[in-house]
């Protein structure tokens, strides 16, 4: 697809020229990367604009907050916004923010907070605060950084991200997760051409480079009482919260098993030379997913490193990595056809589709394929 120039110099332009009041504008752009990134399956395609549930953009901006709202040090994201709460001085949601982070500083932080989430762990009077939470994150996205973003080109609001669906259907005892999310907090619109250049050169644009630093720019200069050392905002930024969940349970899962061999080799693997190996690799592919963790030889998993194998070469070995999805499948239950569902194919139930498993795998081929082609990573192959 052709990459629009004029698309590209007007995301350029709100990086540069949309107000600044507060951090929102990045936050919405990076979460909107991140998800045409990782979630590109719940994306649909209509007419000259594309689709995106807008409960996954909530999600990333709880993990972007947690963290510079937890920190030991008052991070401001808002112009010379005080720390002591001031009615209307402060980011919409810090006090709902402050709530969640208090009470769940009683059993963990914010890495516990992000496996019991995923877990579905949550006790509910932190499931109540984190769904009071949400609802005040979606009222703000879609009030503020939607509505203004690209206002400084086109003089009219809401002309980049359009709101299409509204949320609906949500009760007090519902347990907040990434499928309640996607399912009940509707959906928003952006531009095909502005999608395009997002889903293409996003890594250049968000990732560790502009937003990232104009973010910390703004933080520093939106401080007005004490200086902050900029290194430690983009650090506070830049912590991803894939990397704190648990896998020691596929590798306990693994270790288990008898006769097992490596995934790419299809050598028996023995001893102490089992690696848990990320098939889609997590310095290119945020995801800890059941799915994405398949048990390689040490030697081959140093071989393959952060490459991505290509789709010719997951086809070749499809069959074993099927069977382990299989037993994964058996094992984890629930939780593995969720995480199916979310990272690969929403569409399919588990109850009557035969061949869930092929659809899984084309879907994962193709992100293999738009990893390497497009982004330009590196590819591994046995073949």
């Amino acid at each position: 697809m052709k990459i629009d120039t004029q698309s590209f110099i007007k995301v350029s332009q709100i990086l540069e020229r949309d107000s600044k009041d507060a951090s929102y504008k990045f936050a919405l752009m990076r979460a909107t990367i991140d998800v045409i990134s990782l979630f590109d399956q719940h994306i649909i395609s209509s007419e000259n604009k594309v689709i995106i549930p807008t409960g996954l953009i909530i999600e990333r901006w709880l993990w972007y907050y947690y963290p510079l709202i937890d920190s030991e040090i008052f991070l401001p994201q808002k112009n010379s916004e005080p720390e002591i709460l001031t009615r209307g001085r402060n980011i919409a949601f810090r006090k709902h923010f402050n709530l969640l982070i208090e009470e769940y500083s009683k059993v963990g932080n914010y890495k516990q907070f992000y496996n019991d989430y995923k877990k579905k762990n949550l006790s509910s009077e932190v499931n109540i605060l984190l769904l009071n939470l949400v609802l005040k994150l979606y009222e703000t996205i879609t009030n503020q950084p939607m509505k203004f973003i690209g206002k400084s080109i086109s003089r009219s609001e809401y002309s980049i991200y359009k709101r299409e669906s509204g949320r609906n259907g949500i009760v007090n005892n519902q347990k907040v997760t990434t499928e309640l999310l996607i399912k009940k907090f509707g959906t928003f619109s952006i531009p095909s051409d502005y999608y395009l250049v997002l889903k293409y050169l996003g890594s250049f644009i968000g990732g560790e480079n502009a937003i990232l630093n104009k973010w910390a720019d703004f933080v520093v200069a939106a401080n007005r009482n004490f200086a902050i050392d900029k290194s430690y905002i983009l650090s506070q930024l830049s912590i991803k919260p894939e990397s704190f969940r648990d896998v020691s349970a596929v590798d306990q899962f693994f270790k288990n098993k008898q006769n097992l061999r490596c995934v790419w080799s299809g050598k028996k693997i023995t001893g102490g030379h089992l690696n848990i190996d990320h098939i889609l690799p997590f310095a290119h592919y945020l995801n800890n997913d059941v799915w994405n963790l398949l048990p390689t030889l040490d030697t081959v998993n140093n071989k393959k490193r952060d490459k991505i194998p290509t789709p010719d070469f997951i086809e070749n070995r499809k069959n074993i990595i099927i069977d382990y999805w299989f037993e994964l499948k058996n094992h984890f239950q629930k939780g593995f056809e969720e995480e199916i569902r979310i990272s690969l194919s929403p569409n399919i139930n588990f109850n009557s589709d035969r061949n869930w498993e092929i659809s899984a795998l084309n879907s994962l081929k193709n992100k293999a394929e738009f990893l390497i082609n497009i982004r330009g990573l590196d590819e591994w192959s046995l073949l």
